[in-house]
């Protein structure tokens, strides 16, 4: 663990899927889909010091894992990182493979070419810092139910296509997602999702607005009502890199790029590990 919190503190040497902060870290970690401890991989040097290590954690109903890592101490990752990534996705039984990190990882970058995997668009985080808006939620917007999900379905399937959470969790009650609704005369035409993270952020994991329905405010509306039923100040989100338009919106609101990061992907259609 002392290693990975280490390894996390340069954009350089980080996974994009954990933060900065050990204890963040150390939450996230315990609270993947399988246990860390469970999948981590090591690799050590001739002394039995640590010089590299990977976790994963998978859903098999979506066939795709996440690979945590690999971190690798410095002069080591074209030694190091092909085996450990190999030795961790290796143990999921899922056909489709995923990592993450910042653009200025680039060992990252050579490793997913090294291994055969794609590289994906990049992924623009954006946040802001701002009072929570006072007085009532607006009276369209209510809590998702388990009706809503064919209408979600619709709007997260067209804006959302093949990402990393179904329609049926955003509106699980058991699920780790608040979702929020916007359905002025019973007509769904909007919906946001979101997760709470540490004591003061609030991560927007999805919003859309139905075609139909745009520049109307409605998207501003949904951020308001999740920043008003959270209570949360700082809110956070990501925007892919072939949606100019929704960066220019989060903008337009106030909210600062802090991090941009690229996906890379292997399925057995791409795989040519070793």
């Amino acid at each position: 663990m002392d290693f990975i919190v280490r390894q996390q503190q340069s954009a350089d040497t980080a996974c994009a899927y954990l933060g900065t902060e050990p204890s963040d870290i150390r939450g996230d970690l315990e609270a993947l889909d399988q246990h860390w401890t469970e999948t981590v991989r090591v690799a050590v040097s001739d002394t039995g010091r640590i010089i590299g290590a990977a976790v994963i954690e998978w859903d098999e109903g979506l066939d795709r894992s996440w690979v945590h890592g690999p971190w690798v101490g410095e002069g080591e990752w074209r030694s190091v990182s092909p085996a450990l990534l190999e030795a961790v996705t290796t143990q999921a039984p899922v056909g489709r493979h995923e990592m993450y990190a910042s653009v200025d990882h680039g060992e990252m970058a050579w490793l997913a070419s090294h291994c055969g995997w794609r590289s994906g668009e990049a992924n623009f985080e954006y946040a802001r810092t701002s009072s929570v808006p006072t007085g009532d939620i607006d009276p369209a917007i209510r809590p998702a139910v388990l009706a809503d999900e064919a209408a979600i379905r619709e709007l997260h399937d067209q804006e959302f296509p093949g990402t990393y959470a179904r329609a049926a969790e955003l509106v699980s009650p058991d699920g780790p997602y608040s979702t929020l609704v916007i359905a002025p005369e019973g007509k769904v035409l909007g919906y946001v999702a979101f997760q709470l993270q540490g004591e003061s952020t609030l991560y927007l994991d999805f919003i859309a607005v139905h075609t139909d329905a745009r520049r109307a405010g409605i998207g501003v509306t949904l951020i308001d009502g999740a920043q008003q039923s959270s209570g949360r100040e700082r809110v956070v989100l990501t925007v892919d890199e072939h949606r100019p338009e929704a960066r220019a919106f989060y903008a337009s609101l106030g909210f600062e790029l802090e991090a941009a990061t690229r996906p890379y992907r292997m399925s057995p259609s791409t795989s040519s590990m070793g």
